[in-house]
């Protein structure tokens, strides 16, 4: 997308550097490798303020910066992700004060474009889209339920937005292994669970589910293999005796007599069972029971498109099939297209959507005090060259992976 952005940019105020293939990871490669790099160069060169940390000649000097907006913008797809990673690593450890200053930014481009009849409109995100299947779906239907109620196109719209943010929140169970259904029927006392242990034994992945902080630490104390509040430090007596039993020098040390399956388990704490309850309680007052969002037998509400004879029918067997009901009748008519390279586009939406400062969504990356250790520690794990630490995150997080692109 090199040649459209450059096509499209404003040229009084917009520079463009394509970036030709795969950055070197500078986190693995020596310095001196790293500066032997051409694209590594051009954009020290471009930058114009060195690199690296020091009093020399030649190091990073934030004043002689030429931009104070260094926007990366890649594809949505598992190759933008590496390239833009590779980035972020590049000034993270050669241009650390770069990034400290805010002077770095991800561009946001649009996800989706939709056409409808011969207008075109750009959508940011899942949400948005949401919102407008939504608008879309409900401008000449009503919901009916079982026993002849009706409830209007407001009300309804109403309803679809509260049970579209719980579609987003039964998406934050699901990345963790979780089922949203087991969840809500594993609450207990109209209180949900605020833990999630998704533990791992072998291929085989299963999760529990804890309301209270004290029903967590039972499990905890039944399951100390799983060290779920972290591993104990062993004294200087115990790590020796450890380190025989490991090398079989103690005679008297049990033989193994098959693999030795291990387990791991990961803690996850559900920060929005509160925000899940509120909006459970407000549908409730609509006559939507947590009871009803598993599929019933039968139908327990109709979704009615228009009126009178011509009117169409959808029976509905559980409350999520409210929603998926309406944006399907939201899509009708719809040409919908999901834009993973930033080279589907021409230079105009390029310009439009991506890089006309009155239009464009931009993420300002930030480093403080406070996060710096954390950022180093996930920069090293990834980028590094050891490989077990990285093997071990993603096992941990695999499960967790969203929009993963094959």
């Amino acid at each position: 997308a090199g040649g459209s952005a450059k096509q499209g940019r404003d040229r009084r105020t917009q520079a463009i550097l394509p970036i030709r293939g795969k950055l070197i990871n500078v986190e693995k490669a020596r310095l001196d490798k790293v500066l032997q790099n051409k694209e590594i160069q051009t954009m020290i060169t471009a930058i114009g303020a060195g690199i690296g940390d020091g009093d020399s000649e030649g190091a990073f000097n934030l004043a002689k910066a030429r931009y104070h907006k260094v926007i990366i913008m890649t594809d949505a797809d598992v190759d933008g992700s590496h390239i833009r990673t590779l980035l972020l690593t590049f000034f993270c450890r050669q241009m650390i004060d770069l990034v400290k200053a805010g002077y770095v930014y991800i561009a946001q481009p649009p996800l989706y474009k939709i056409t409808r009849k011969k207008r075109e409109q750009y959508v940011q995100d899942d949400a948005q889209l949401s919102k407008i299947l939504i608008d879309l779906g409900t401008e000449d239907v009503t919901l009916r339920r079982e026993g002849g109620d009706e409830i209007g196109s407001e009300a309804l719209k109403e309803i679809l937005e509260m049970l579209s943010r719980l579609s987003r929140y039964s998406d934050v169970i699901a990345r963790n292994s979780g089922d949203f259904e087991e969840y809500l029927a594993a609450g207990r006392d109209g209180k949900l669970p605020e833990y999630l242990v998704q533990v791992r034994e072998g291929n085989e992945v299963f999760v529990k589910y804890f309301v209270e902080d004290k029903d967590l630490r039972e499990f905890a104390t039944e399951n100390p293999d799983l060290h779920l509040f972290g591993r104990k430090e062993l004294s200087p007596l115990e790590q020796s005796v450890a380190d025989i039993s490991e090398d079989g020098d103690d005679s008297e040390a049990p033989k193994e007599t098959g693999p030795v399956v291990t387990r791991r388990a990961v803690l996850v704490e559900i920060h929005e069972a509160k925000s899940i309850s509120k909006l459970l309680a407000r549908l409730g007052e609509q006559g939507l029971d947590i009871e009803h969002f598993s599929s019933q037998d039968k139908p327990l509400f109709e979704v009615v498109e228009g009126e009178g004879e011509n009117a169409k029918r959808h029976p509905v067997f559980s409350v999520p099939e409210i929603l998926s009901t309406v944006t399907e009748i939201g899509k009708r008519g719809m040409q919908l297209q999901r834009f993973k390279g930033l080279g589907e586009m021409n230079a105009k939406e390029l310009f439009t959507t991506t890089m006309d400062p009155t239009n464009r969504k931009l993420l300002r990356v930030k480093m403080d005090d406070d996060n710096m250790v954390e950022s180093d520690r996930i920069f090293t794990i990834l980028m590094g060259d050891v490989v077990e630490p990285r093997r071990r995150f993603i096992e941990d997080n695999a499960l967790n992976v969203r929009n993963l692109d094959i």
